[in-house]
């Protein structure tokens, strides 16, 4: 039996710098179109489907090594390289940015209004934001994600607001008790087209237990931006790469790669609830042959969002582009100017959920399989109807290693768009705020709370009772269906983002999961991935006959590699914005079959 280590009780955050990153100076990657090529799939017209990679490439950067990699995240100390960053991007003072200039917006265009995205907190703001059909972030209230009406919406937000208000008073006596000052005189009078910056800091108090929990509680929505990159250690990325982002964005103008098409169809498919990727907030999806008429109307996000894309799959060729990406980098530019919004991209994909968008989405394998160990070591009674396949078998070891639970499709997208698109939008922000400070331990974290929450809900625990009653037993094709859908639906509901954090985190009237370590995913991630290589050989020098063949196929294609025939559109039918995956062909038929065939039936 796999059992991982004992946790800790507590959770220790270092402040140990991290070693050298990527040298700015150090190739640019190349445009050469071998570095980006793509297959298409068959389902590329589809919004919700994960493009698989021709081949995977090899990155011209130095590469973290695997102790490196998810270590907390760095405590920055450089205030000196803050003030000299912030005075560089108040000016350009070279012909490269006058290039740039004219690759579709100007420099100014691009800084300009970015603070204004997010609403800011204070009553007067938060009794407009009551009267308008829009949220603090420009999504619509009544989305797609959430269900909730308009009415219903309005109500959970006059008790949030007064919480968040209080929220902020806190964080600015935190910032005076630091000696940061913050200019709070105006809030009251803020006026929508004249964002007053100097009421958000860029400089936060260091790391410690004080700023840990107050973080844990949330950040004020407009600081958000400013936040994340400060503890993210955004300004090192920044000040070891001073003009490497410009220099991208002026070498890929223009520039044609199958990357390049993929992210422009996913352009005006990015948050189409939202007032800033979506003028005319349609609630539909444009189709391609009305996609140049909406180019022409296309609002100031879209245009950066472009930019960060091409850029970052340039920048990150063992990547390239993949879909998630968009939502992500969406979500980043809501906060933080563009610039900053590719380096968050780049620490994201890098350190925080390695090789999860890589072109054999080998990351997303790893994590799955840890997370499923996780599941069984921590909520046992749910693994008992999670860790079993259609036929009722509960999986071993090795084949939760090679062939995973069918849970698994609904998860992977966890992970792939950091919940983006899962969750209500609040509560993936109060999810992100505590991920840029605590780093990936806190994906693993939540999820656990999450199907803890699913394990405990009185629906579920109805169904499994019926099922128990009626002699039917457990883990069967039909049960395993309804899980799927469950999970699929639950985290929508999960609009009080304080209940789920104080589970999350909380011993005593919680589940505790704020104890499993970083230092524990990291152990478990490397012994997932060692024992995915040992399977991998065994398969290469010996039948495996202990295997189905089905089996056999699978293990080969998810540790070689996918062919395009194995990547399916699993959510595409029911679900407009997020993507997912599947683990093996087999599966994926089995749950599009019920799920089509159940809308037939309901609509008779």
């Amino acid at each position: 039996m796999v059992t991982t280590e004992n946790v800790s009780s507590e959770i220790k955050i270092t402040t140990t710098t991290p070693n050298e990153l990527l040298d700015p100076n150090n190739n640019i990657s190349t445009l050469d179109k071998s570095n980006h090529q793509r297959n298409e799939s068959s389902y590329s017209q589809n919004f919700s489907v994960l493009r698989e990679y021709d081949i995977e490439t090899l990155s011209h950067r130095n590469s973290m090594s695997e102790d490196e990699i998810d270590q907390e995240l760095p405590d920055p100390s450089f205030t000196n390289e803050i003030d000299n960053l912030e005075l560089s991007q108040g000016t350009s003072n070279d012909d490269s940015s006058t290039q740039i200039n004219n690759c579709e917006s100007s420099e100014e265009e691009r800084r300009s209004n970015r603070d204004s995205f997010v609403k800011p907190t204070n009553s007067e703001t938060d009794q407009q934001i009551l009267k308008s059909d829009c949220d603090r972030y420009g999504f619509k209230k009544t989305s797609s994600v959430t269900g909730l009406t308009l009415d219903e919406y309005n109500e959970w937000f006059k008790s949030y607001s007064q919480y968040s208000q209080a929220r902020k008073k806190k964080w600015l006596v935190l910032m005076k008790n630091n000696g940061l000052h913050v200019d709070d005189s105006d809030t009251e009078s803020f006026n929508n087209n004249n964002n007053n910056n100097n009421n958000i800091p860029t400089r936060f108090p260091p790391r410690s237990d004080k700023v840990k929990k107050m973080i844990r509680r949330g950040i004020p929505p407009e600081w958000r931006g400013n936040a994340w990159f400060f503890y993210a250690g955004g300004y090192e990325k920044l000040s070891k790469n001073v003009g490497t982002y410009e220099r991208i964005v002026k070498a890929t103008y223009n520039v044609k790669t199958k990357d390049t098409e993929v992210i422009e169809r996913d352009l005006n498919r990015t948050f189409p609830d939202n007032i800033y990727f979506n003028s005319s907030i349609k609630g539909v999806f444009s189709s391609l042959e009305t996609l140049q008429q909406e180019k022409e109307q296309e609002t100031l996000l879209i245009k950066s969002l472009r930019r960060v894309l091409v850029a970052f799959a340039q920048h990150q060729p063992q990547i390239g582009y993949c879909q998630s990406l968009n939502f992500l980098a969406g979500l980043l530019l809501l906060f933080m100017e563009e610039e900053k919004a590719f380096w968050m991209l780049v620490i994201l994909t890098e350190r925080i959920i390695p090789k999860v968008h890589s072109a054999n989405l080998e990351g997303v394998h790893t994590d799955q399989g840890v997370l499923m160990l996780c599941v069984k070591e921590y909520i046992p009674q749910l693994w008992q109807v999670l860790g079993k396949n259609f036929d009722g078998e509960t999986l071993s070891e090795d084949k939760i290693l090679s062939r995973l639970p069918p849970v698994t499709l609904v998860t992977s997208s966890w992970f792939m768009s950091v919940f983006v698109g899962i969750l209500p939008i609040e509560t993936t922000l109060r999810l992100w705020d505590i991920l840029w400070y605590e780093g990936s331990k806190t994906i693993f974290r939540f999820s656990l709370t999450i199907f803890k929450m699913c394990s405990d809900s009185p629906e579920f625990n109805t169904k499994q009772n019926r099922r128990s009653g009626s002699g039917s037993g457990g883990g069967g094709e039909s049960e395993q269906i309804e899980l799927f859908q469950f999970m699929q639906n639950f985290p929508k509901k999960i609009l009080d983002a304080n209940l789920l954090v104080d589970l999350c985190f909380k011993k005593i009237g919680g589940y505790g999961f704020g104890s499993l370590s970083q230092d524990e995913i990291n152990k478990c991630r490397a012994f997932v991935s060692k024992q995915r290589e040992k399977l991998t050989k065994k398969s290469n020098q010996k039948g495996l006959t202990d295997m189905t063949d089905e089996e056999r196929n699978t293990l080969l294609k998810s540790s070689t590699g996918f062919e395009t025939s194995d990547i399916h559109d699993v959510y595409g039918f029911n679900r407009s914005i997020m993507s997912g995956m599947v683990w093996n062909k087999n599966i994926s038929n089995k749950m599009k079959k019920k799920f089509v065939v159940g809308k037939r039936n309901n609509s008779r």
